[in-house]
């Protein structure tokens, strides 16, 4: 009997152990922004960081009289509300953020060496689609949303769109 007992209680721990979702997740996401995520989740919320490149691939239209070097350093941080869908293996979400870029700007593009590092910063929104995929902790996603340049130009709007791989912890 006692065997038995501890049979079964060590199958219900285990068995509850499985049944918890994951908490954490590290990634990489490719199109605009391109870059790694790290996510953790709550119950139906999660904070999004992502750390990657920033290059208007999306938006070409210039605002100054000078150019821009054609990638810079982003970094956004975002609060993100889901919804668990199709037995869990897919979730919606949706939120809002923050996004600081740092780009060279050339005044004079005939003249290379001249150059300031241009610091932009604005709230971001996002939202999109993540499947996971059955007995593994990997999930892909899609998601687009956009970033609304507040410093140095204001009201200035640039989309996002990426797809990316999502490991699981």
């Amino acid at each position: 009997m006692k065997r038995f007992l501890l049979l079964f209680a060590l199958i219900f721990t285990f068995s509850l152990a499985q049944a918890q979702p994951e908490k954490w997740a590290i990634g990489v996401k490719a199109g605009e922004p391109t870059g790694f995520v790290l996510r953790k989740y709550g119950d139906r919320n999660a904070l999004d960081i992502t750390v990657g490149t920033y290059s208007s691939l999306l938006k070409k239209k210039a605002y100054r009289e000078g150019e821009y070097s054609s990638i810079g350093f982003m970094l956004n941080g975002s609060y993100l509300w889901f919804v668990p869908m199709f037995n869990d293996r897919m979730i919606a979400y949706g939120g809002v953020g923050v996004q600081i870029n740092s780009r060279k700007y050339y005044p004079n593009t005939r003249i290379r060496e001249v150059h300031t590092n241009n610091i932009s910063t604005g709230p971001s929104f996002t939202g999109g689609l993540e499947f996971f995929f059955a007995q593994k902790p990997t999930s892909f996603f899609i998601e687009g949303g956009g970033y609304v340049e507040l410093l140095p130009k204001v009201l200035y709007f640039n989309p996002n769109v990426n797809i990316g791989l999502r490991h699981n912890f």
